[in-house]
């Protein structure tokens, strides 16, 4: 298998997209997030090229100097059909179907990447090498790359954990536990998390999270949400910090790694990587 390549079509997310407004932090970003992007954009020349590695809204979305051109990189017709064009967006704008790890920019020519989660369906080791040596590749020297990364704990929780704590109340939102199972089932081989493994996870719980719809303030569309993980045998591949860190390699240097205020935003945070000369 081509190392550049997911193990799982990203086409899986074009079934996700009808129901985004029912996720929430910490799986969607929120302004606590976006605004990492935000203040790397106001840095920018009027002349800039932005990369924005999928399609994601509230990224695109942010105030991007005028005459900045953007171009959102995805590799699926679906997802294309379904966000392009964006509600709103550079004027400059414009929407490229190739693979993150092999986009179609010269070397050195772009100021800044950013994405939102987009490592988590790369294979580990080798799919988070390649995504980013091909960012390394098309940043200029001095260029920023803004992502916001996935990881599990450094110390393994188990699914009957996070059912313990579910049933304790000590979990504040569906889109929490979903994080949590994700990490619970993903396991320290790099096998990662397949979907439908956490969707019947979920489904085995004693405190069936479906019931508690109404109850602590969830709703049964966002508790859909999570049952669109059933069938999905995409991999989601989730790193310790330190391990994220060390995948980096000696093209990037870090410049930040912001902590949001959401629940489990310290598993999530976003980098400020700067590419070396």
């Amino acid at each position: 298998m081509n190392a550049c390549m997911p193990t799982a079509p990203r086409d899986h997310f074009s079934q996700i997209v009808p129901k985004w407004s029912q996720f929430g932090p910490p799986l969607r970003p929120w302004p606590d997030n976006t605004a990492v992007v935000q203040r790397a954009a106001t840095r920018l020349n009027a002349d800039a090229h932005v990369v924005v590695l999928g399609l994601t809204p509230e990224i695109i979305a942010c105030d991007w100097p005028v005459g900045v051109t953007l171009s959102a990189v995805d590799h699926s017709p679906a997802m294309i059909e379904q966000l392009w064009p964006p509600a709103k967006g550079p004027i400059n704008s414009e929407v490229i179907l190739a693979d993150w790890a092999a986009m179609p920019f010269e070397s050195c020519t772009i100021d800044l990447v950013a994405g939102d989660g987009c490592y988590v369906l790369q294979t580990w080791p080798d799919g988070y090498a390649a995504l980013t040596r091909e960012v390394v590749r098309v940043l200029q020297p001095g260029g920023r790359y803004v992502i916001r990364v996935f990881l599990r704990p450094d110390a393994a929780e188990s699914v009957t954990d996070v059912a313990t704590d579910l049933a304790a109340g000590r979990i504040g939102s569906v889109h929490a536990i979903k994080l949590r199972l994700l990490a619970a089932v993903h396991g320290a081989s790099g096998a990662g998390s397949r979907l439908d493994d956490v969707w019947q996870a979920w489904k085995a719980m004693p405190a069936l999270p479906r019931a508690l719809a109404g109850k602590r303030g969830w709703t049964a569309e966002e508790i859909m949400g999570v049952e669109s993980y059933a069938g999905m045998g995409a991999r989601y591949y989730l790193p310790t910090l330190a391990e994220f860190r060390r995948s980096l390699g000696p093209g990037l240097h870090e410049l930040e790694c912001a902590f949001g205020q959401n629940e489990l935003s310290n598993r999530c945070p976003t980098f400020v990587l700067e590419r070396r000369a």
